[in-house]
């Protein structure tokens, strides 16, 4: 079989899905645009983001900085930027880690396809932690070549009217069975997370039913979050020659400091949870 042009079709099938239901992305306000099962465009649909957000507690910033404080709302308010400008400088980041090695996958195999480059601005610390990351992520592609996976797509824009929300996946694979007689899909996201945050530890909490036995961390979330794309790609297949096309799981990798990368895949009871999932229960 050929993937390179398996890969093709499913990439027109899903241009023809969007042009269907008019889903579209403005880049730069962060705005999807798709029409509704009444046929009105709206741009009011939760991303996959927002979803995750109905199974975990979200940390509360203000309790826990006025705490810190000791109810002194001057140092509060320190305490809150101060957080904010350890974030942004580690969304910056990994921004520019993201531009890279997605410039780097459509090349090595061979996409042709136009990458805008973020705003991002990093000092030298950054770079050169960020360029360890960078050749930890031309490893990981170098390993996904060996395994004879061939490109879907990058960022793809995902929606469905049905399921009523959008997102955008890191990386879709097509990749073959072990046997070679049949083929699915695999969804990767790249992280750029300080290891220990994967970690759990006795203060560690749980995700929220239906999903209590993970936990209640960055990787916690992960799990969640690569899932409910394939669901989405699923959906946009029905009615096409590959309506019913395996889906393989969800690998997570963490970029490392050190040039290495590890792979976390998402548990089964997970991916199958999602999948099942009445998710319109959720979305308000």
């Amino acid at each position: 079989m050929d993937l390179k042009k398996v890969a093709q079709e499913i990439r027109e099938i899903l241009d023809n899905r969007r042009k269907d239901i008019e889903l579209s992305f403005i880049e730069d306000e962060h705005i999807y645009f798709m029409k509704d099962n009444d046929g009105k465009v709206r741009n009011n649909f939760p991303s996959v983001s927002k979803i995750l957000k109905k199974f975990y507690e979200e940390f509360p910033a203000e309790e826990i900085s006025l705490k810190k404080a000791k109810g002194d709302l001057v140092e509060q308010q320190r305490l809150l930027a101060e957080w904010k400008a350890a974030g942004d400088y580690s969304t910056n980041m990994g921004s520019r880690v993201h531009y890279f090695l997605e410039k780097k996958t459509l090349e090595l195999f061979e996409y042709p396809k136009e990458v805008r480059e973020p705003m991002f601005e990093c000092d030298f610390t950054q770079i050169l932690k960020g360029d360890s990351m960078i050749n930890a992520g031309n490893n990981y592609l170098k390993l996904m070549k060996e395994r004879g996976a061939e490109l879907l797509d990058t960022e793809i824009v995902l929606g469905d009217p049905n399921l009523g929300y959008v997102g955008q996946p890191d990386k879709v694979w097509l990749i073959k069975s072990k046997d070679e007689k049949s083929f699915g899909m695999i969804i990767t996201d790249w992280k750029t997370n300080k290891p220990k945050n994967f970690e759990e530890n006795q203060f560690t909490k749980r995700l929220k039913v239906p999903f209590q036995k993970h936990p209640d961390n960055a990787l916690g979330h992960y799990f969640l979050q690569l899932p409910f794309y394939g669901k989405l790609l699923k959906e946009m297949l029905k009615g096409s020659k590959y309506e019913d096309i395996k889906f393989f799981g969800c690998i997570i990798v963490l970029l490392k400091e050190n040039s290495d990368f590890e792979e976390f895949r998402v548990p089964k009871d997970v991916i199958d949870t999602v999948f099942s999932l009445n998710i319109k229960k959720y979305i308000s």
